[in-house]
């Protein structure tokens, strides 16, 4: 099964949401900046696909605390189960869609038949499942029916799923033959050890199973993985769990803990599953993260999975059709898919993926102005701390080189179109970035330019006087480390006869003010190489 449409209604941070997901794209990663509403997007596909039924809502669940508005979440879903769409259980209720994501009321012929299956919670925080026609038309859902559509979650929570319960997945799987009830009997009287008599039961069969997935996943690199006791949570007394040789999973580093209960729950919902991930790098070092990434989207098993990063690695490495960006504004969440993005957006992505994790950014021309804006923001910074105010990291404000003047308002003006709040800081030197700095302007970015003639190193020089040179030179020394290489930086726009020191009140017995200043100018000699 797979969401082609997803709406939210009054659902925590998102007031509004819309979601049209393009029916060859398998798997999403969600990326944006933080409260932008990503995690809640995957916890309304899992609370509303998920087999869960005791999900404790709060008056805090709903958009701004108001209760009044029920909230509504609604999933138009495609490739539904075979045993769902036999006329027993909902094939009666099939609808219809089209390539646009359009809903009909029946699935007619050039229509993908769909079920459109809605979450609702009132006043009362029971929540109700019901399956939806176009006509307002609708039926409950069972929560058998909702097993069907194999749908999980992973996330930080993940000891409930290496554990053997009543409505765990190892649970669920092992009921199938009842073999848990003999081993679980046995484990109580005789603890750990009691298990040892049970190497060739079908828990072990299950334990190989998660062995042999973990480490596809890249989870670790398990050899010994059985069912034991648990006895680490001594307060809910012992349990049967997975344990790796004599140490339980439950004990291991969160990135492995989190790998292994994908791989259960991979095995509890079957072939074509429904996987959500939140945060798909937590716990992971980046190369697993990314390996991770490449399983999922390579494995047959899942039908569709879902997951959200903050990580510039997964953004950067994770093929451009693969991602989409979250906007939220005032509660109104959009989200843009980024499959057939111009050339323009993939080069911003590869220069500072981080930009597409922030709320705001600066496009700045070149190296030496994303240096003054770092030196500004910290300056920035420690200004508004010592006021009591929020600084340029809490308000969510990146740094983007635009590698040149006519790329400024060409990245400026993607990030734009994808709801970002962007300004650009560019020379004025260059007439050509005119007309595509005015678009960006027209489209909402915020632009910064220097005086008419100008760029970054003539404006800051135009206006400094003896002194004011003198302590630029002393930087420059410093900056570059030799005094000697300044020299020559100088002496490389000079003509005639060099500098043989950087005195500059000699050079003014010889030459104007303003003449030095262009000619330290164009040294450029503060910039790092």
């Amino acid at each position: 099964m797979r969401v082609r449409r997803l709406w939210i209604q009054n659902f925590r941070g998102i007031r509004s949401l819309d979601w049209r997901i393009p029916p060859d794209q398998r798997l999403v990663a969600l990326v944006g900046p933080g409260d932008s509403g990503k995690s809640t997007i995957l916890d309304a596909i899992h609370y509303l696909l998920g087999d869960r039924w005791n999900i404790p809502f709060a008056d805090t669940d709903f958009h701004g605390a108001d209760v009044e508005t029920p909230i509504a979440i609604t999933a138009l879903t495609i490739d539904v189960p075979a045993e769902l769409r036999k006329d027993t259980a909902l094939g009666l209720w099939m609808s219809g869609v089209d390539s646009a994501g359009e809903l009909y009321q029946d699935p007619a012929d050039g229509l993908e038949p769909a079920l459109l299956v809605r979450l609702s919670v009132d006043a009362s925080l029971e929540p109700r499942w019901s399956i939806l026609r176009a006509d307002g038309s609708s039926q409950f859902v069972t929560s058998t029916q909702r097993r069907a559509f194999s749908t999980f979650k992973v996330d930080d929570r993940t000891d409930a799923q290496l554990r053997w319960s009543r409505n765990s997945p190892l649970g669920r799987m092992s009921s199938n033959d009842g073999s848990e009830r003999a081993a679980l009997a046995a484990a109580s009287r005789a603890a750990r050890e009691a298990l040892v008599d049970q190497e060739h039961s079908t828990l072990n069969d299950l334990a190989t199973k998660v062995q042999e997935r973990a480490n596809q996943i890249g989870g670790g690199s398990f050899s010994d993985i059985k069912a034991g006791l648990d006895t680490s949570r001594s307060s809910m007394g012992a349990g049967l769990a997975l344990y790796e040789d004599v140490v339980p999973l439950t004990s291991y580093g969160l990135g492995s803990r989190r790998l292994a209960s994908l791989a259960v729950q991979q095995l509890a919902a079957g072939s074509r599953s429904v996987a959500v991930v939140d945060e798909i790098e937590s716990g992971l070092e980046p190369h697993r993260a990314v390996r991770l990434l490449a399983y999922l989207l390579g494995d047959d098993n899942y039908a569709q999975v879902l997951v959200t990063t903050h990580s510039p690695v997964i953004v950067e490495q994770a093929t451009i059709e693969n991602l989409a960006t979250v906007q939220n504004q005032a509660g109104y969440v959009t989200v843009t898919a980024l499959g057939g993005s111009d050339e323009v957006l993939q080069r911003l992505r590869r220069a500072r993926p981080s930009s597409l994790l922030a709320r705001r950014v600066i496009v700045a021309e070149g190296k030496t102005e994303h240096g003054v804006l770092l030196e500004f923001l910290d300056a920035c910074d420690q200004a508004r701390a010592h006021l009591g105010y929020s600084t340029s990291a809490g308000e969510g404000v990146a740094i983007q080189d635009g590698n040149g003047g006519t790329e400024v308002p060409l990245r400026s003006h993607a990030l734009a179109g994808l709801g970002f709040s962007v300004a650009a800081l560019c020379d004025n030197d260059d007439r050509a970035v005119d007309g595509p700095l005015a678009a960006a302007q027209a489209a909402g970015v915020t632009c910064f330019r220097w005086e008419h003639g100008h760029n970054i190193e003539t404006q800051i020089c135009s206006q400094l006087q003896e002194q004011g040179l003198v302590d630029l030179l002393a930087l420059a020394v410093e900056r570059r480390n030799s005094e000697h290489t300044v020299l020559d930086d100088i002496n490389s726009v000079v003509p005639g006869r060099p500098f043989t020191s950087l005195a500059v009140g000699d050079w003014l017995l010889i030459y104007d003010m303003g003449i030095l200043r262009a000619w330290v100018a164009k040294g450029d000699c503060c910039t790092s190489r």
